[in-house]
């Protein structure tokens, strides 16, 4: 016998809401560190790497300018990551990361698109190229 009225509605919209949530969490949740880490890891090496070229005898308006332009070169990283979906491992090991050579060598890991994406990022292209 099928049911019918108010109680067998909320049942049936409570089980398609339940079966929906599950589609929508999908597999196991990726581990790694998300994009926005990575781009804050690149930040704070980055700017390791600035405090440093002072102590070298970089004028503070040089400094100036780099700093300024770190916080957008931290948000295309960021979205080259996201939009080239970065393997969980590429994502780790930038993270883990402890310096620019660090850094660029877990980028050696990136695919070619992914590569050429972020290049095209930094000089401030934005999609894939044809």
């Amino acid at each position: 016998m099928v049911r019918s009225g108010p109680r067998a509605l909320v049942a049936t919209l409570g089980l398609a809401i339940g079966l929906l949530g599950a589609a929508c969490r999908g597999q196991a949740r990726d581990p790694a560190p998300p994009c926005s880490a990575v781009a804050a890891r690149f930040l704070d090496i980055a700017r390791t790497d600035l405090s440093r070229a002072m102590q070298g005898g970089i004028d503070d308006a040089s400094r100036r300018a780099v700093e300024d332009q770190l916080p957008a070169m931290r948000d295309s990283l960021a979205q080259a990551c996201a939009d080239g979906r970065w393997s969980a491992a590429v994502r780790s090991c930038l993270v883990a990361a402890s310096d620019h050579v660090g850094f660029e060598a877990c980028e050696q890991q990136l695919t070619d698109d992914q590569r050429r994406d972020l290049d095209r990022a930094n000089r401030g292209a934005t999609g894939s190229a044809p």
